[in-house]
C-alpha cells in the first residue's frame, strides 16, 4: 500500500511539475480568441484618427476608429510576449510601442496582426512610460524596477541612462523638453533630454495616485486615479483640478487628441472624451 501511495504521489509530482503555468480561470493555451469587451483599459496613445487602448487584462492593444478592433493580442500565459501591457506610443515607421512588464521588454508592432519585435534584449526592467523624440529618432522608457529614465535607438539597442526620475507617463513639451509624471513627491518633473538635467515643474505631493500625463497647448493635465479627478498644470508649475467626479470612477491612461481629452477607467471599462474648451463628456467606446 504505502507503495502506491509512494508511486501515485510521484506521478502526481512529476504532472505538476511538466505541466505549462497558467493563471487561474484561464485557458492553457493562453491565446485563443479575444473577448470582445474591454478588460482593463490602461493606457491610451493617439495617432491621427486612430486612438490605440492598452488593455491590461485582455492582454492586449485595440484600435479604436469608427469601431473597436484588436490590433495586438498578448498571451494569457505567464512570461510571455506582452502578457502585462502598461504603455504604448505610436512609432513614426507605423503602428505602435508597447512597454510589457512580463517579459521586461519594449516592442515595435508595425501593424495589426504583426508579430512584435523586441528592442531592448531584456534590459528594461518594468516599463511604465514610453515616448518618443520630437525627430523620430529615440525612444524614452521608464523603467519602475530601475527608478529611471532610459533612452535607444528607435530601431532598437543599447540603453542608455538620462535622469534618476521615476516616470508612469511622459510628455513632450513645444520646447523639446520631457515632462514626467511620477509617484514620487516632485509629482511632476522636466527632464532636459540633451543634457540629462532635471528640474521640478509640481512639487509637494498635490495628487493622491498619479497615472498619467499628457499636454495640449500651454498646459498639461494629469489623471489622479484615488483623487478620482483630472488636474491642470501649467510651465511654471501651477496646478488645479480640471475635472472630479462622475462619471469618472479610477481614472487611469490619458491622451490628447488637439481639442479633447482621452481617460481610461478600468473600474468602468470604459474610456471617456472631454471637450477642452465645454469639458462636456461623452463614452468614447
Amino acid at each position: 500500500m504505502r507503495q502506491l501511495v509512494s508511486r501515485f504521489a510521484c506521478a502526481l509530482l512529476v504532472l505538476i511539475l511538466v505541466s505549462p503555468l497558467t493563471c487561474v480561470g484561464q485557458e492553457a493555451d493562453g491565446d485563443g480568441a479575444a473577448a470582445d469587451q474591454l478588460k482593463y483599459p490602461k493606457a491610451l496613445t493617439v495617432s491621427g484618427d486612430q486612438i490605440f487602448v492598452v488593455d491590461l487584462d485582455l492582454p492586449g492593444v485595440w484600435s479604436v476608429t469608427d469601431s473597436r478592433t484588436l490590433f495586438a493580442q498578448g498571451s494569457n500565459l505567464l512570461r510571455k510576449t506582452m502578457n502585462r501591457p502598461h504603455c504604448a506610443t505610436p512609432h513614426p515607421f507605423g503602428g505602435i510601442l508597447v512597454g510589457d512588464s512580463a517579459t521586461r521588454e519594449v516592442y515595435w508592432i508595425e501593424k495589426q496582426g504583426s508579430e512584435p519585435k523586441p528592442l531592448t534584449n531584456g534590459y528594461i526592467g518594468i516599463p511604465m512610460a514610453l515616448a518618443v523624440s520630437p525627430d523620430g529618432k529615440s525612444l524614452y522608457v521608464g523603467d519602475a524596477e530601475k527608478r529611471a529614465t532610459f533612452r535607444l535607438p528607435i530601431e532598437g539597442g543599447e540603453c542608455e541612462l538620462v535622469a534618476r526620475v521615476n516616470a508612469r507617463g511622459f510628455a513632450f513639451e513645444p520646447s523639446g523638453k520631457l515632462l514626467a509624471i511620477t509617484p514620487d513627491a516632485e509629482a511632476v518633473q522636466r527632464i532636459d533630454v540633451a543634457s540629462g538635467e532635471v528640474e521640478t515643474v509640481v512639487g509637494d505631493r498635490p495628487y493622491q495616485f498619479p497615472n498619467s500625463i499628457c499636454w495640449v497647448g500651454d498646459q498639461g493635465f494629469v489623471t489622479d486615479t484615488y483623487g478620482k479627478c483630472i488636474w491642470r498644470f501649467t510651465a511654471d508649475g501651477k496646478t488645479e483640478k480640471w475635472h472630479e467626479g462622475a462619471p469618472l470612477e479610477r481614472p487611469v491612461g490619458i491622451a490628447a487628441t488637439g481639442s479633447t481629452i482621452l481617460v481610461a477607467d478600468p473600474k468602468l471599462k470604459q474610456v471617456f472624451e472631454f471637450d477642452l474648451e465645454s469639458k462636456e463628456v461623452k463614452t468614447r467606446l
